[in-house]
């Protein structure tokens, strides 16, 4: 009794003693448990991006509900099985170890699972003090934690090769998988590693399948693994190999990263679609030095940027940019607005002709892209065309309405309407991928901007541009556009899913663009090269178009596409659609009207007036006794773009190109530098030779209205 009761009386002295110093010298758990890799996340829970800890180390933390019960199993088997048995400390094992020691030249260890734990938390030098601290400190993680706290920071604290840390980490970067994704013989092979991380690294270890057989014959034997499990865990093969670091979207991970979000809406589905279809249509134009390109992708409901392709390919020349966010010029991708614009406003429904022919403006005359002029041609298919010529002269009528200022009630203008000019139509801008595609948003969403979320970063626009009615008409002008206009790209294209779309190419072809919208999603692909050299005389619809075709033809097998619906507000009515709306009519059509139809006198330029005089669209008798009449013979002819400029040359003579068009008459009278007026046919090309200095050219037509510009001429 008296033993017993000395006994009693130590074990309460010794538990006093160490509630004494585990007060003293509380646990300290470190940072090791709580310094994770930063981790971006896709839509789908996927691990999209990741960064190491501060240290340099790759670490995933795995909770308690995430470790298999098989990996449990395996790891005390191997390490410490009679952890479940013990309070931290398996004496028995201590003494086998020290004797061994003692009387043999090989070392062995008899750390417990705790104590290893102990050690990972707080490293210290090997010494007989320190492994004593280390005993004391395993037991109180027995004393302050359950047995499966324990061994969860064990799995989250043991090393596993290199910079790889926990066993989570060692899954994902050695397997590829999820903890509950293992097979039995890598849980085999991962629990194995911490005994000696450098040496039995699964990218390292020389005979891995010898390893691999050995260990789940001793799991077997220890009935850890049914006799089916041994035998499919046998005929497993391993490579060495260790994976790199999941790296998808770098540069919208990045923006994650700032913004200090984890969990984001990219869809990782369809980001790698994405990168694929670029990928394959950069191999496809090798030959035609087009070397870069980039996507965005977002979800028209949520407002999401929902794949985010920078660049093609980060080991392509200057692939390292982002082509989502840098300026470029965007081409003929803006003349969607104008043409909505000009429906709001009745200056043109679907099926109203326009006039493609030369027009001129000050120190500036445009041309379309095949460098000539159609005539007369419907406004959806000088929409589809991407005719300059009606773009150019929409954009002009619509004043205050134009381009310029809806881009800038959008806050995508650097500059005043001056800087960019009449150009502005045609491309003389440059935007963002990111911001030209969030723009053609507006068509799937009544012709409001709304804010746009990407990886946490928003872009807090929400105007009104259009009216759901013009944006809603433009969408199925450009929704029907016949796609035998793309060339060879027709062939694989004509059965892809309905959806708007706009190409565009910037000058000399160094910007390749198409941008397609449907209900659910608006994607902008861009083809070109990040130094900003040519490419060999592409155009976004032979080459951007594929891409984004082929994108919705895979969503829409995901989930059908659904086209927009026709909101309130737009009539179908016969209308008159001739080039010039005279008392009577030619052509009425059934057609789309949002508002009353009409055509002011302004509407019409000399240029396009005296075109369909001279090809028999139009009789200039039919127009003297309308209201027209006054305003048309009183408008001043028009002089090609000379005026102002300033020419130099290494010549003694310059000749330059000299035309005057009226909208009436056969003929012009042109007098240079003040001498007389010669007679000249109305809108002909006349050459003349100057001499150095300023020089002045008038032109009157039959009603004496009267033109003048000034140019001046130097040698170099």
């Amino acid at each position: 009794m008296k033993i017993l009761m000395k006994l009693i009386a130590f074990t309460i002295a010794i538990f006093t003693l160490f509630l004494i110093f585990d007060f003293a010298f509380p646990l300290n758990l470190g940072s090791k448990l709580t310094d994770e890799s930063k981790i971006i996340y896709a839509q789908n829970g996927e691990i999209l991006n990741m960064s190491l800890n501060k240290n340099g180390i790759w670490f995933i933390k795995a909770n308690n509900k995430e470790i298999p019960k098989r990996v449990k199993q395996s790891v005390i088997f191997f390490e410490d099985r009679y952890y479940n048995y013990h309070f931290g400390v398996n004496f028995f094992s201590v003494l086998r170890a020290a004797f061994h020691n003692l009387t043999h030249k090989n070392r062995i260890g008899a750390s417990s699972i705790s104590m290893q734990v102990a050690r990972m938390l707080n490293p210290k030098e090997r010494s007989y003090k320190n492994k004593i601290i280390e005993i004391f400190n395993a037991f109180q993680l027995e004393f302050h934690y359950s047995k499966d706290e324990i061994l969860q920071m064990y799995l989250n604290l043991a090393p596993y090769g290199g910079n790889l840390q926990g066993i989570k980490t060692a899954s994902l970067f050695y397997f590829g998988k999820n903890l509950d994704d293992l097979t039995n013989a890598q849980i085999a092979l991962l629990c194995v590693i911490p005994k000696n991380p450098n040496k039995n690294r699964l990218d390292k270890i020389s005979n891995i399948s010898k390893l691999k057989n050995s260990l789940i014959t001793k799991l077997y034997e220890a009935e850890i693994l049914t006799k089916s499990e041994f035998l499919r865990a046998k005929k497993e093969n391993f490579k060495n190999k260790r994976l790199s670091a999941p790296n998808f979207a770098p540069n919208f991970a990045q923006i994650a990263f700032k913004n200090g979000i984890s969990h984001t809406n990219l869809n990782l589905k369809f980001q790698k679609k994405l990168e694929q279809l670029l990928k394959f249509e950069i191999e496809k134009l090798s030959s035609k030095n087009v070397k870069n390109a980039a996507a965005v992708l977002i979800d028209n409901k949520k407002m999401q940027v929902v794949a985010y392709v920078a660049s093609h390919d980060l080991k392509a020349k200057n692939g390292q940019n982002d082509g989502v966010k840098s300026i470029k010029n965007v081409g003929s991708t803006l003349k969607p607005f104008i043409y909505a614009k000009a429906l709001e406003k009745g200056l043109i429904t679907p099926k109203s002709k326009l006039v493609d022919t030369q027009l001129y403006y000050k120190n500036y005359t445009p041309k379309n892209y095949f460098d000539d002029f159609v005539g007369i041609v419907r406004a959806k298919d000088a929409l589809t065309y991407s005719l300059n010529i009606p773009a150019l002269k929409l954009n002009s009528i619509l004043g205050e309405d134009s381009l310029y200022f809806m881009l800038k009630r959008a806050d995508l203008t650097e500059y005043d309407e001056e800087f960019y000019g009449n150009g502005i139509a045609l491309g003389g801008i440059s935007l963002s991928l990111l911001d030209l595609t969030h723009l053609y948003t507006i068509f799937a969403n009544g012709g409001k901007l709304l804010p746009l979320e990407i990886a946490g970063e928003k872009i807090d626009k929400n105007i009104s541009i259009l009216t759901p009615q013009s944006a809603y008409l433009t969408y199925l002008m450009l929704e029907q556009t016949p796609r035998n206009y793309l060339n060879s790209v027709w062939k694989n294209t004509k059965n892809k899913p309905h959806i708007m779309f706009k190409t565009g190419t910037s000058a000399d072809s160094k910007d390749l663009y198409t941008i397609g919208v449907s209900k659910d999603f608006t994607l902008g692909v861009w083809l070109g090269n990040f130094d900003g050299s040519k490419t060999d005389d592409l155009s976004g619809g032979i080459s951007a178009a594929e891409v984004v075709l082929n994108m919705f033809e895979y969503l829409d097998k995901i989930s059908p596409q659904k086209q927009i619906e026709k909101p309130n507000g737009i009539f179908e009515e016969k209308v008159c659609c001739d080039a010039y709306i005279n008392e009577s009519c030619n052509d009425f059509q059934n057609d789309f009207v949002i508002t009353k139809f009409h055509r002011d006198c302004d509407f019409y330029r000399p240029e396009e007036l005296f075109f369909m005089f001279k090809n028999g669209y139009l009789n200039q008798n039919d127009i003297k006794n309308t209201p027209c009449f006054n305003e048309f013979s009183s408008i001043r002819p028009v002089l090609n773009e000379i005026d102002g400029k300033n020419y130099k040359t290494d010549k003694k003579l310059l000749r330059l190109k000299i035309s005057c068009t009226a909208v009436f008459g056969d003929e012009v009278f042109i007098s240079i530098d003040d001498e007389k007026y010669i007679s000249f046919p109305n809108g002909k090309d006349i050459f003349y030779s100057f001499k150095k200095g300023t020089h002045t050219i008038k032109c009157l037509d039959i009603y004496s209205n009267l033109s003048v510009a000034e140019f001046s001429t130097d040698n170099l």
